[in-house]
């Protein structure tokens, strides 16, 4: 497999007050971190410490500690991106060896995803390398079960970060890092010490990247079978209807899996996933799945935040002896039951997806 060259970006989000701008000056002094670019997506002034930087235009980049780089993108990602390739090229600041993108505290991960995922040329010089969520302990429950921000941005993640754990009892922590597992079961979950994150804690090397010989969906499977409501050893969604049910929260989240026995169709896949995300929108938060696609030897990696689709790509070989395709949800409000409801679309007859319909479905067109 080509080594992947481009340069690696983390998307570092977090509510406001999580401690995003502590944790980044901490990081930029250290000297391993030389080389890193920090855009700041957010308009005002820059989030970082003045000590480091001052107010940056679009089109400015300026230099900060350590041999690192600064730039505000104030909502143009891609020209921010390019224009902080353009000048290394130039050799008019320092070689970028990685790229931090620094969300507002008020930001959805999904539409900047979505900026990133749309051009073609960011694609070829810089790929996405993890979602890293900050937490602030001291209000983390508040913040978990109430605010809509900070849903998206804690089910967005690939890593969670848990701030100001020492104003918290260990009691309190272990609650915290429970409910975070339990809204979602797929990310990673570390403590950070007064804001001091290790580097290997924000870049991940691409393990969660299918193309990436790192990549590993074992631990994911694990926790699919966990909290899997299909197949033999579960409720089937098909049959768990409840007369008693009430109408869920608008705010709470739940996390399931889908287990499908069958190779399924690619057309009706497609099909299927682009009329639920049609009719669910923002209560879509993630999903994430190994699929069995007709006639591929080789599974499929899906993914999704918050309505937007990365590619899917293909892994060299399945991970066990189980193909049977299986898709974690997280959802919110009425999120599984629209899943429930919608099931009879993709498992039973209907008419075949086009090539063209397919790439649409997955936002390639």
């Amino acid at each position: 497999m080509q080594a992947d060259t481009r340069i690696p970006v983390v998307l570092l989000t977090g509510f406001l007050g999580a401690g995003k701008t502590t944790l980044l000056n901490a990081l930029l002094h250290r000297p391993d971190m030389s080389g890193t670019a920090v855009i700041i997506n957010e308009y005002g002034e820059v989030g970082l410490d003045h000590h480091l930087v001052e107010q940056a235009e679009p089109d400015d980049v300026e230099l900060i500690a350590g041999g690192c780089m600064c730039c505000t993108a104030r909502g143009r990602l891609t020209d921010a991106l390019m224009n902080l390739f353009a000048k290394a090229q130039r050799k008019q600041i320092p070689t970028i060896r990685r790229v931090i993108i620094e969300t507002t505290g008020l930001a959805e991960p999904g539409p900047i995803l979505q900026q990133f995922n749309l051009s073609e040329q960011v694609h070829e010089r810089f790929v996405l390398d993890t979602v890293v969520t900050l937490i602030d302990a001291v209000n983390g429950e508040v913040t978990v079960e109430q605010i809509d921000i900070a849903q998206k941005q804690i089910t967005a993640a690939d890593r969670l970060l848990i701030t100001k754990s020492d104003l918290v009892s260990e009691t309190q922590l272990a609650a915290l890092r429970a409910r975070l597992a339990e809204i979602n079961p797929d990310a990673e979950i570390d403590v950070v010490s007064k804001g001091l994150a290790l580097p290997a804690q924000l870049f991940a090397g691409a393990r969660y990247r299918p193309s990436a010989g790192r990549f590993r969906i074992t631990g994911l499977l694990a926790k699919a079978d966990t909290i899997r409501l299909s197949g033999e050893a579960g409720a089937s969604l098909l049959d768990s209807d409840d007369p008693d049910a009430t109408a869920p929260d608008a705010y709470a989240i739940q996390t399931f899996s889908l287990i499908i026995d069958e190779p399924l169709p690619p057309w009706r896949f497609f099909g299927w996933l682009d009329y639920l995300r049609s009719l669910c929108g923002t209560d879509l938060l993630r999903v994430k799945g190994i699929l069995n696609i007709e006639g591929n030897p080789a599974p499929c990696v899906v993914h999704g935040v918050q309505n937007v689709f990365h590619p899917v790509e293909e892994l060299s070989g399945w991970p066990s002896e189980d193909h049977r395709s299986r898709i974690v949800f997280i959802t919110r409000g009425w999120g599984q039951e629209t899943v429930k409801s919608t099931l009879a679309q993709l498992l039973g007859p209907e008419q075949p997806m086009g090539d063209a319909e397919i790439d649409a479905a997955w936002g390639n067109a």
